[in-house]
């Protein structure tokens, strides 16, 4: 306990440090009006189970709690040159674990984009991105790292029939590799192509019509009867961002998904899928957001293999005043893992359901425009049909931001 409590109070001084810092160079403040601007971050966060163990059992040579430093650098660059809009965004991120040290890494991550367009008719979009991180270990089985890299290149271009009205085209490919050939079974390279129909009224609403097909192919998996190697997934779905009223504002998507896999049909998925957030906005200083989703593979669960996620999410926030804020979370979240060779299921076998409950609190304080600190904690459990995938965690953190 007494390490625990010292790796704390070590943390806290790193974050007080940091606001020192930024307050003796305050002058230094951000410009909105800049094309470029940094910022830099400092987070401790105390994690009573780092490895989601189930009660009773023990990592390997360490102890099941730790303290993680996470130390970032950003740079962003976004201009408007006419009528084209060029953004940049480059971020280091380097992550130290006061005891289980030999998970230190740094992960950059890099965005580049350009909003084009062409006359009053033509206008589109192309990005490249990448980024590293390391898998939560609540998505993994043990304690080994896995870090993985996402890349993805995307264009679409869009001709505007009306001033409200446009019809379009996108295409997209994305790549996930894993470090040290951690995770080899998860890699995935994945291609799709789109249409779409877009109506964007004056008010400012936007409603997209998408009907879109997707080819991926899981390469390191081997190409026999029962694997889920290759598959093709076919969305239709409309999504967009309404005001419905002056306090409740609607946006996200809700579609149909079919995923087929060319060798293991037993596995396919059909269903509805989407992300909806429904903002209420009853006074100037509250709010509250009520999310719901379901989808296969989103890109902060098991992006890169076979999870069908189910969330439901309640979280609302009060402006004390103009500098503080408290907010709060409320979030369940159920997952349908069958079918991953990655925890050990062979694609025959239904791994069940994984039911997750989470709840916290976060403080945020605006020192000055540039300078921001907040305090929060979570507390989480899983529950499983396999007990030795139940777990209870607890985290608390101290964050520190600062834009020049």
């Amino acid at each position: 306990m007494a390490d625990t409590t010292s790796n704390y109070r070590t943390g806290a001084v790193q974050v007080a440090a940091f606001a020192a810092l930024v307050v003796a160079h305050a002058p230094a403040w951000a410009d909105e009006a800049d094309a470029i601007n940094f910022g830099v971050s400092q987070t401790v966060t105390r994690d009573d189970n780092l490895y989601r163990l189930a009660d009773g059992e023990e990592p390997e040579g360490g102890e099941r709690g730790d303290t993680i430093s996470v130390t970032a650098v950003t740079a962003a660059f976004d201009r408007v040159y006419s009528r084209q809009r060029l953004q940049a965004d480059l971020a280091v991120r380097h992550s130290a674990y006061a005891v289980h040290d030999g998970l230190d890494y740094s992960a950059p991550s890099l965005r580049l984009a350009w909003d084009w367009q062409l006359g009053n008719h033509w206008s589109g979009a192309l990005s490249h991105s990448y980024s590293e991180a390391m898998t939560d270990f609540d998505d993994t089985a043990g304690s080994n790292q896995t870090i993985s890299r996402n890349v993805r290149t995307a264009a679409s271009a869009n001709y505007w029939i009306h001033p409200d009205w446009a019809v379009g085209v996108g295409a997209s490919r994305l790549s996930y590799t894993y470090l040290d050939n951690a995770s080899p079974e998860s890699e995935l390279d994945s291609r799709d192509v789109d249409v779409n129909v877009t109506y964007r009224p004056s008010s400012g609403n936007r409603v997209v019509f998408t009907a879109r097909q997707t080819v991926g192919r899981y390469p390191n998996r081997a190409d026999i009867t029962g694997s889920i190697r290759d598959y093709q997934q076919r969305d239709v779905r409309v999504s967009g961002d309404w005001r419905l009223t002056g306090a409740l504002r609607l946006s996200g998507y809700f579609g149909v998904t079919d995923r087929s896999y060319d060798s293991a049909p037993n596995r396919d998925f059909q269903g509805y899928t989407g992300r909806l957030a429904l903002q209420w906005v009853p006074t100037a200083k509250t709010a509250v957001t009520l999310s719901w989703r379901r989808e296969i593979g989103a890109e902060e669960d098991l992006a890169a293999n076979y999870a069908v996620t189910r969330v439901v999410s309640i979280a609302p926030t009060w402006a004390i005043s103009d500098k503080l804020r408290l907010g709060g979370i409320f979030d369940v979240r159920t997952r349908d893992y069958g079918g991953d060779p990655e925890l050990g299921y062979d694609g025959l076998v239904d791994a069940g359901d994984y039911r997750t409950t989470t709840y916290g609190f976060n403080l945020s304080y605006q020192a000055m425009r540039a300078l921001s600190l907040s305090v929060g904690l979570n507390r989480s459990r899983r529950s499983s049909a396999v007990a030795a995938s139940e777990y209870r965690a607890t985290s608390i953190w101290l964050s520190g931001k600062f834009a020049f």
